[in-house]
């Protein structure tokens, strides 16, 4: 095994990436190619976000986020009030204009991975991490893009361990009070954002407690004003729960502890971890799983063990989780992969100065394939390009309607009742209701039936007591318009009768069907009747999670 010192020196070589640009004619170095890297896909992300349609986790965030709170049922507050706020100042729930600090954060989360993988490995080390983050699908289109608490969580993360790294590197940097106090209010931020930044503080306290530079900073103020300045990020989320019986803790929880009869799922585990290596490209994941495995030896670096405690947490946490629940998603543990960048920069930069061409490819490969991938949903979603030679409308497996904006609620002459001064809507679930409710803006107001209705519950909307002319709203697929109609009569239950003959529109995407929409005209079975919402309100009455 070479010595550190040695690997340094080949890391900073940076031979493999001028191969690669000086057949282009551009400078190698990493630096600025990773600016340019970075400029090119948020160049990208901006156009993705101005035409691909709000998700339905977007939309359900932008609109009860229309109702300010401490905390959401789902999610503590920061991941759904940058958008909320780019909506308050422009006046706007436009999809780039609401989605835009979540681009601007995945580009900035870029260039804060570069330097701490930098200041740990290397300038070449630090472009292959950048460059991997960038393509890895989860972090170009979710994370980097979408109205997802992922977003602030990542970067937030990532500032927070960029403030303390010289100090937990074994440097003695200037400041380091100073530095200590930004970590803080970073991982506040991080809390404030989505709680899997829990495990980062697990993670940070495993690297104090084990590591010699961690053990020296316990010695000094820093990492205690860091934490009694994190903890502040917890206090809205824990004031909210307080009022409303800890129902989103409990919401959290039962989704990762649902076994349904079984006490082992191997086949959830295999679902999530194949959803894992999709979300960071299959040539990126075993690399980062190899790395991390590396990374635990006895005689690794402080820089490997640093980013090692970080993000091998999350990482084995939730694959116990898929192991062990019947329900879980990839996607929890993208916190931990996004340390292993580092690892995977690092094994990259050895491997440019053995196997370049090889390497040159396997990226070109996937920076070419991803942003294909995504361009074409995006023109899929928008045109139906891809289905409509073949079939006169959309099939049960294409876009549906939950992949589409439901723009005939406005556009069409059907449907114009429904924004009336006295309209109100109701909804099945909290899915069409997020469709729904933003499709019609925020002068309409949205009460969702019992089931699951997520936050909407504690809107309390008070226009909904003051209003009488109703509609039930929903989806009606090709081919099932009858029996998926008779659901949605069925679903009113005592709280509301019809009250005149249904309508069906079509939502299209440039002429092409996609399905069916219901608009069925209610009224409450009382007058007298609370809205769910109202009723919701008290802690008393809230339907379990």
């Amino acid at each position: 095994m070479q010595p550190a010192s040695q690997n340094l020196a080949v890391l900073r070589k940076p031979s493999a990436i001028a191969g690669w640009f000086s057949k282009a004619g551009l400078s190698a170095s990493p630096a600025s190619q990773t600016m340019l890297l970075v400029g090119a896909f948020l160049i990208l992300r901006i156009g993705l976000a101005a035409v691909i349609p709000l998700s339905i986790d977007e939309a359900y965030a932008v609109v009860v986020s229309r109702s300010h709170s401490l905390s959401y049922f789902d999610h503590p507050p920061l991941g759904f009030a940058l958008g909320r706020l780019m909506a308050d100042i422009t006046g706007c729930e436009c999809r780039l204009f609401v989605r835009l600090p979540y681009v601007v954060l995945g580009s900035l989360s870029a260039l804060l991975l570069y330097d701490l993988t930098r200041q740990a490995y290397g300038t070449v080390a630090a472009f292959w991490a950048v460059a991997w983050y960038t393509v890895a699908p989860f972090f170009l289109i979710s994370a980097g893009h979408f109205v997802v608490p992922d977003g602030p969580l990542n970067f937030f993360l990532l500032a927070s361990a960029w403030a303390v790294a010289p100090m937990l590197l074994g440097k003695a940097p200037r400041h380091a009070l100073l530095r200590w106090t930004v970590a803080g209010v970073a991982l506040g931020l991080a809390l404030m954002s989505k709680y899997q930044a829990g495990l980062f503080c697990v993670s940070a306290l495993l690297i104090l407690l084990s590591t010699k530079p961690g053990r020296a900073e316990l010695a000094t103020p820093g990492p205690w004003v860091a934490g009694a300045i994190a903890l502040l990020g917890l206090l809205p989320v824990v004031l909210w729960n307080m009022d409303h019986g800890w129902v989103s803790l409990a919401f959290q929880s039962g989704r990762g502890l649902a076994t349904e009869g079984h006490l082992l799922h191997p086949g959830n585990l295999a679902i999530t971890l194949l959803g894992q290596a999709a979300y960071v490209w299959p040539a990126t994941w075993p690399i980062a799983i190899w790395c991390m495995w590396s990374a635990a030896r006895k005689d690794a670096s402080v820089a490997d063990r640093f980013f090692t405690l970080i993000a091998v947490l999350p990482v084995a946490f939730f694959a116990l989780a898929a192991l062990f629940s019947a329900h879980s998603l990839p996607h929890w543990s993208m916190s931990g992969f996004l340390f292993a960048f580092p690892l995977v920069g690092q094994w990259c930069g050895r491997l440019a100065q053995r196997r370049p061409g090889l390497l040159r490819a396997s990226f070109t490969t996937a920076a070419i394939v991803v942003p294909l991938l995504a361009v074409g949903f995006a023109v899929q979603t928008t045109t139906g390009a891809f289905t409509r030679p073949f079939h006169e409308r959309a099939t049960k497996f294409d876009i549906n309607w939950q992949l589409v904006d439901w723009s005939a609620l406005t556009n069409d002459a059907e449907s114009r009742d429904l924004s009336g001064s006295d309209a109100y809507v109701v909804v099945a679930d909290w899915m069409q209701g997020a469709r729904i409710a933003h499709a019609l803006g925020p002068d309409v107001p949205i009460e969702v039936l019992p089931g699951d209705p997520r936050h909407f519950q504690f809107m309390d909307d008070k226009r909904l007591d003051a209003r009488s002319t109703g509609f039930l709203v929903g989806a009606l697929n090709f081919g099932k318009e009858a029996e998926r109609e008779k659901e949605y009569r069925d679903s009113l239950g005592r709280l509301f009768v019809p009250n005149g003959p249904a309508r069906h529109i079509t939502q299209s995407v440039a002429g092409f069907p996609i399905f069916e929409i219901l608009i069925l005209p209610i009224r409450r079975s009382s007058p007298s009747q609370p809205t769910l919402q109202g009723s919701a309100a008290s802690p008393d009455s809230r339907p379990l999670p």
